[in-house]
């Protein structure tokens, strides 16, 4: 009974904690990514059309789009220099996003008090600058290629290049702290010389469960053309790998928890051979070789199910205790302790595994051991 109990806590407690960091992930990109974008299929980028714009909003769950122009760009900082994607973006993107909740230095601000345009930096593109936001009093000079350009040619008319001054770093994954800067879409537009182009368009919906609905009826407005990606698509091997280690994790400690009711087996085993002559005396009251075995059955199915629920809920406790508490810390994380969820169809599964390996562990011996007493 220990040690279903055991098994059945850590079960709980490992799939919570999963549970917690799948959404910390999850909740991370969510800052970055919009719940949808639209990328033409066959170029990099695509004119920005209002004809376009009010086919998107005529969607009634579109709340709003956001233009984005990105390019991979060489950043040059006093003696240090990085290549990186920069990410042009509309003023709306940094409430949009939440971008604000990740800083890690200085302010996500998009714009100077003189209006003049400034860099908000990935924590691992910063670091590999040397840039400090409290001592950053050069400019970040951004390097474009030109296209069409001859290698031969010298790296000022190679270049479009401008400087920009840093307002921020933030810190949101590994993956995107080390690719990207957000900027102004008018300041990415005067470093490569465009205008009304767009990389994608970014948007939110009033009701991001809608998110599957709404793309398929812009797949029907807009065509072939445009390729529309909900956020899970964005990030689709991020959420697979995320879902495939949970439940692999279920299936080797569900397989520990089979291991555990051996002891129950053993048990259960015992306690038939030294009830040997009671069962002889339930024979002769006139009880069946079923009714004995139903007996048994019973009794161990309860065994284990008495310690598997005890275990469940003590780890149930412990789930709760530590998302109120957090009195089991982390280190090297964006949070001071680690993250838990509980989610009801965990505890259903855990539940049917203990009911399942209760229920083998009960009927084995019960069925083995007695058929060799001559009941009938």
């Amino acid at each position: 009974m220990f040690g279903v109990g055991v098994g059945a806590m850590a079960l709980i407690l490992v799939l919570s904690v999963f549970n917690g960091i799948n959404g910390l992930v999850e909740g991370l990109y969510s800052s970055f990514d919009a719940e949808i974008r639209i990328e033409a299929v066959n170029s990099k980028t695509f004119f920005d059309t209002p004809d376009i714009r009010s086919k998107i909003l005529s969607v009634d769950e579109v709340a709003s789009i956001g233009r984005s122009l990105e390019e991979t760009v060489f950043l040059k900082y006093k003696e240090s220099q990085q290549f990186a994607v920069i990410k042009g973006v509309d003023s709306t993107f940094i409430t949009q996003s939440g971008l604000d909740s990740l800083m890690w230095a200085g302010e996500a601000s998009l714009h100077a008090q003189n209006g003049n345009p400034k860099l908000i930096v990935g924590y691992l593109v910063a670091e590999k600058l040397g840039l400090f936001i409290h001592n950053a009093l050069r400019p970040i000079h951004v390097y474009a290629a030109k296209s069409g350009i001859s290698n031969s040619v010298s790296m000022e008319n190679a270049f479009y290049i401008e400087p920009i001054s840093p307002s921020g770093i933030f810190a949101v994954n590994q993956d995107i702290d080390a690719k990207y800067t957000l900027a102004p879409i008018e300041f990415v537009e005067l470093l490569l010389q465009t205008s009304s182009e767009v990389t994608a368009y970014e948007l939110s919906l009033h009701d991001p469960n809608s998110a599957e609905e709404v793309k398929e009826q812009l797949e029907v407005l807009l065509g072939e053309e445009y390729q529309i990606k909900t956020r899970y698509q964005q990030n689709e091997l991020l959420y697979k790998t995320n879902n495939t280690e949970k439940w692999a994790t279920f299936l080797i400690l569900s397989f520990i928890l089979l291991i555990a009711t051996f002891n129950v087996i053993g048990s259960l085993t015992i306690l038939i051979l030294d009830k040997k002559r009671d069962i002889f005396v339930l024979q002769g009251m006139g009880a069946t070789l079923k009714t004995i075995k139903r007996i048994f059955f019973v009794e161990g199915l309860l065994i284990s199910l008495t310690g598997g629920v005890i275990g469940l809920m003590v780890g149930i406790i412990l789930v709760i205790l530590q998302a109120q508490f957090g009195f089991i810390p982390v280190e090297g994380l964006l949070i001071d302790y680690y993250p838990v969820e509980l989610q009801f169809l965990d505890v259903l599964y855990i539940f049917g595994i203990i009911l399942g390996i209760g229920s083998f562990a009960a009927m084995l011996p019960s069925r083995i051991v007695l058929s060799r007493f001559k009941i009938r």
